[in-house]
C-alpha cells in the first residue's frame, strides 16, 4: 500500500512539472544527461543584460515558418514593437537543449522565447498585476500555445513573481539598440515591388465580335466596261496556241514518208516564245524537200525501156 501511495506521489510530481507553464516547441529532442542544475547557475546569471548591438542570428531568422500547422512571419526590426499579452513560462524540461538562435537554453539566465521577433532582441517586461519590470534578452521562438505573446525563463519569472499561477498579464516592449535583418527587409523590399507592378498592369481589353448580318436585298454587278486581260494571261495564250501548232506539225511529220538519204539541215536555235513556230517552220520545209524529191526521181523500169529504145 505505502509503495502505491508513492508511486501515485511520483506521477503527481512529474505531471505537475510537465504543465508548469511551459510552453516552447524545442527543435532537438533533448539530452540524455542533460547539466546540472547548481546554485552557481543562479550566482553567476543573476544581473539583468544589458542591451548591446549583436549580429542577427543566421538561423533563427526565416522569412517564414508553421509550427503545428500555423504560419508565422518573422518582423524586419524591433524598433517601435510594444505589444501586452500573456506570459509564460519555461524551464527544467527544455534546460540544456539548443534554442532557435543557436546557444543552449539555461533557465537560469534571463532569456525568453517569442513568436516573430528578430533574434536576439532586448525586451523590458512589466507584470500589469504587481508592476514589476524586468529586461530579458528573446533568443528562442515560442510560446505556441494559445494566444500567448512571450515565454520567459525560470529567472525572468521568478523575477517578475509569476512562478506559482504559471502566466501574468503583460507589457513588452522593445529596447536600443533595435535589432534589424536587412537581407529579409530587401527580400520583402523586392516583393511588394513586384506585386505593385502586377496591380498596376492594365487589364486586357476584350471586345465583342462584330457581328455582320446579310443584306436584305442582293448587290447588284457594277456595270464596267470589261478590261483587258493581264499581261500573265496573253502569254498564257500565245504559250498555248504555239503548242498546238507544234502538235499539229509533229502530226503530219509523223504520217509523211522518211528519206534517211536526204541532206540534213540545220536549224539555228530561237529563244522566244516563237522557238515552236519556228522548229514548225523548219520541218514543213524538209517535207516539201522530200516531195520535190520524189517528183524528180523516175522508176527503174521507166528507165530500162528508155535506155533499150535508145539502143534500138
Amino acid at each position: 500500500m505505502a509503495k502505491s501511495s508513492w508511486s501515485h506521489a511520483l506521477a503527481w510530481v512529474s505531471l505537475a512539472g510537465a504543465l508548469a507553464g511551459c510552453s516552447t516547441i524545442p527543435d532537438h529532442p533533448q539530452s540524455a544527461n542533460p547539466p546540472p542544475i547548481t546554485f552557481s547557475d543562479t550566482s553567476a546569471n543573476s544581473d539583468e543584460p544589458i542591451p548591446k548591438v549583436e549580429p542577427p542570428s543566421r538561423s533563427g531568422n526565416p522569412d517564414t515558418y508553421v509550427v503545428f500547422g500555423r504560419r508565422y512571419r518573422v518582423q524586419e526590426t524591433s524598433e517601435g514593437y510594444r505589444e501586452e499579452g500573456t506570459a509564460s513560462w519555461y524551464g527544467w524540461e527544455f534546460h540544456g537543449r539548443k534554442t532557435s538562435s543557436g546557444p543552449l537554453f539555461n533557465m537560469f539566465e534571463l532569456t525568453a522565447a517569442h513568436k516573430s521577433l528578430p533574434l536576439p532582441t532586448y525586451v523590458q517586461v512589466t507584470n500589469l498585476e504587481n508592476g514589476r519590470q524586468i529586461v530579458v534578452k528573446v533568443t528562442d521562438r515560442g510560446p505556441f500555445i494559445g494566444e500567448r505573446a512571450i515565454d520567459l525563463s525560470y529567472a525572468a519569472a521568478d523575477r517578475l513573481g509569476m512562478l506559482e499561477q504559471g502566466t501574468a498579464r503583460v507589457e513588452i516592449v522593445a529596447l536600443a539598440p533595435f535589432q534589424f535583418l536587412p537581407k529579409l527587409a530587401a527580400r520583402r523590399a523586392e516583393q511588394r515591388e513586384l506585386l505593385a507592378s502586377r496591380q498596376n498592369r492594365p487589364e486586357p481589353v476584350i471586345k465583342p465580335a462584330a457581328i455582320q448580318f446579310a443584306r436584305a436585298t442582293p448587290a447588284r454587278p457594277s456595270a464596267q466596261a470589261p478590261g483587258k486581260p493581264p499581261a500573265q494571261v496573253l502569254a498564257r495564250i500565245e504559250r498555248e496556241k504555239a503548242r498546238k501548232a507544234q502538235a499539229r506539225a509533229s502530226l503530219l511529220l509523223a504520217q509523211a514518208p522518211v528519206d534517211r538519204n536526204a541532206p540534213k539541215t540545220t536549224t539555228r536555235k530561237v529563244a522566244g516564245p516563237n522557238q515552236g513556230l519556228t522548229r514548225l517552220l523548219s520541218r514543213v520545209r524538209r517535207v516539201r524537200q522530200h516531195c520535190g524529191w520524189l517528183r524528180r526521181r523516175r522508176p527503174r523500169k521507166a528507165r530500162r525501156l528508155q535506155q533499150i529504145g535508145s539502143r534500138r
